[in-house]
């Protein structure tokens, strides 16, 4: 929690106007990201739990403290002594005695309890484990939570890279075919192509247009998201700098791994997924345990102390308080049980022993999705690998191809219009691999992620 809060503070003072790498974007995301915020909050909630449950093994003390004003308090009773004795046998004057001095205005009342458990077969002690455990868990969650904001930040950021690459080729696609219209109006205008031809030619040049537009969407999407996962809300896609030197670099040592080791570092216990589950696993064994410990006839037993005091004078302030005895201590060990409640308890036990075979469940299901996509991004790599392959070496001969179109056009031989076409086939080749490499960010980072690298 304080690095975090360190990182908070120090992403506030770290942007400036010059371009923002993918650690400049990470920080700002533990600064102001929703999700990985509330994660934070709930670890400390979690924290107050536990020692709210360390408190169960602390005595419980209660005071109560009443006050009572007597609008019309009983009066004194008073007797004639000669009423019921001869008082001149006994030599003693007639006068009347007060037998009840009359009831006072105030009355105060004191009672100070204390309850300590002495056993509780062990309802206390996994009740601290279990909320110690839930603690674990969010904390957890936070660090998922960050290395799925990380992974989200390193493929948008690559993704946007490549896409503005691919939106300035468009731009050169549109140039080119706005040429080719131009060459086709020509040519029909003097009968050397039909109509459709270069309605053809038209027709391509719209398409591109919505290429362009379908780009420019996805451009500004991809912006939105990283706003919205970073807080930097005037970000733009020129702020953000990717290092696609670093990438290859990353991609070159995760292609060179071994894949039974990078299965096994993915499906490792030691990863925050199987971590979090294990946990989960635990909170529902320690869950059982509690229920098992609150059956019928398993009862707690606790000491209870009780102190009272009660009368018309106010403790340690008034005179002769204590001399009225009116004050009372008891020493009390109390057992307390369930004997019967229909079967409820039972059922209870059988439930959360239910929730500790689901939990297990969900760890081999979990490994094995995990296994999964360990799978489909690996074999991704090679595919995507494959056709940057292909792509590249198709561009090699298409670029070929136009030194030769270029010279035939210099040299009066050639057509400007199938120089032109290349050109277009070339950049869309171009296009076809920066959409590839897109994917291949996507598996590569899924892989990383996968293995705990994020």
């Amino acid at each position: 929690m304080k690095k975090l809060l360190t990182t908070i503070l120090f992403s506030v003072f770290l942007f400036s106007l010059s371009a923002l790498t993918v650690s400049d974007l990470e920080s700002a995301m533990l600064g102001a990201n929703p999700d990985i915020l509330k994660a934070a909050e709930e670890i400390t909630k979690a924290a107050l739990d536990v020692r709210d449950a360390k408190a169960g093994y602390a005595p419980t003390v209660d005071l109560t403290i009443t006050g009572s004003y007597i609008a019309n308090p009983i009066d004194p009773i008073r007797i004639n002594l000669g009423d019921y004795i001869d008082t001149r046998s006994y030599g003693i004057p007639n006068d009347y005695i007060t037998v009840y001095g009359g009831q006072e205005s105030m009355y105060y009342q004191f009672q100070l309890s204390l309850t300590q458990p002495i056993f509780t077969w062990g309802k206390l002690t996994n009740a601290v484990k279990l909320y110690q455990k839930v603690y674990d868990a969010r904390v957890l969650q936070m660090d998922d939570a960050i290395g799925k904001a990380r992974t989200e930040i390193l493929t948008r950021t690559a993704a946007l890279y490549w896409l503005l690459q691919i939106s300035d080729m468009l731009d050169s696609q549109i140039a080119i075919t706005s040429r080719l219209v131009e060459l086709a109006d020509d040519a029909r205008k003097n009968g050397m192509v039909l109509e459709t031809e270069a309605l053809s030619v038209k027709v391509q040049a719209r398409q591109l247009d919505v290429a362009k537009a379908k780009i420019d969407q996805q451009v500004v999407l991809m912006v939105s998201a990283l706003r919205n996962l970073t807080g930097i809300k005037d970000l733009e896609a020129s702020d953000i700098e990717f290092d696609e030197a670093e990438f290859n670099r990353v991609l070159a040592e995760l292609r060179a791994s071994d894949y039974d080791t990078l299965c096994s570092q993915c499906l490792s216990d030691r990863r925050i997924t199987f971590q979090l589950l294990g946990v989960l696993e635990d909170i529902a064994d320690l869950t059982s345990d509690i229920a098992g410990a609150s059956v019928n006839w398993k009862p707690d037993f606790a000491l209870v102390v009780n102190a009272d005091y009660s009368g018309s004078r106010l403790p340690f302030v008034e005179t002769d308080w204590y001399g009225k005895d009116d004050w009372s201590a008891t020493v009390t060990v109390a057992l307390k049980t369930t004997i019967a409640d229909g079967g409820k308890a039972i059922r209870n036990v059988t439930r959360t022993a239910s929730d500790v075979t689901e939990a297990r469940l969900d760890m081999q299901s979990a490994k094995d999705k995990v296994r999964a996509a360990v799978d489909e991004n690996w074999t991704n790599l090679s595919v995507y690998g494959a056709q940057i392959d292909y792509q590249e070496a198709l561009k090699l001969q298409l670029e070929a191809q136009g030194e030769v179109d270029r010279q035939l056009l210099d040299s009066g031989y050639g057509s400007e219009s199938d120089y032109l076409q290349g050109q277009l086939k070339y950049n869309n080749c171009s296009i076809e691999v920066l959409t590839t490499r897109i994917s291949l960010a996507a598996a590569a980072y899924t892989l990383l992620y996968l293995q705990g690298e994020l």
